[in-house]
């Protein structure tokens, strides 16, 4: 098993060929595959090979080459399935149903008439208020801003 791989994580297991799956694509970065237990008939896995707990960890090109092979493959599994619509889903941390932790994205076909556990929106969330979601946004963005100015300071302590 490669140095990048985590010997207790399954998608290392299958990237390190212990575990049997069928293979859609396969690049020196990234895998694809059929999930063992699929919500539809067809449901992919696009999982990079290097070991990151989740897409927070994941550096930003190998985070863009995994969506571009997620989005090479939506049009065959589309017309493989007979699906009108394939949802991509990424789970990021245990509260958002993470279960394996090595990023991953799903792409779940959805039959027509069959229904899809993750309905947005939620038909009894309210609806915030115009000043409730620019308050948000601005506490979002401050944020994004802090941890650039973190991320530039931890280069230029590394001598970057």
């Amino acid at each position: 098993m490669s140095p990048d791989q985590n010997p207790s994580c399954v998608f290392c297991r299958i990237i390190g060929g212990d575990e049997m799956v069928s293979v859609l694509y396969e690049s020196d970065e990234v895998i694809a595959f059929l999930d063992v237990q699929p919500l539809h008939r067809g449901h992919v896995l696009v999982v990079p090979k290097r070991h990151y707990k989740n897409l927070f960890y994941v550096p930003e090109a190998l985070a863009a080459r995994t969506f571009a092979v997620a989005r090479r493959i939506l049009p065959g599994l589309r017309r493989a399935t007979g699906s009108r619509a394939i949802n991509l889903f990424s789970p990021n941390g245990a509260h958002g149903g993470q279960d394996v932790f090595h990023f991953h994205l799903h792409l779940i076909p959805v039959p027509e008439g069959a229904p899809f556990p993750l309905q947005l929106p939620d038909p009894s969330a309210s609806v915030p208020s115009r000043s409730e979601l620019d308050v948000m946004a601005a506490r979002i963005n401050q944020c994004i801003h802090q941890e650039r100015d973190l991320e530039i300071l931890e280069e230029v302590a590394r001598g970057r």
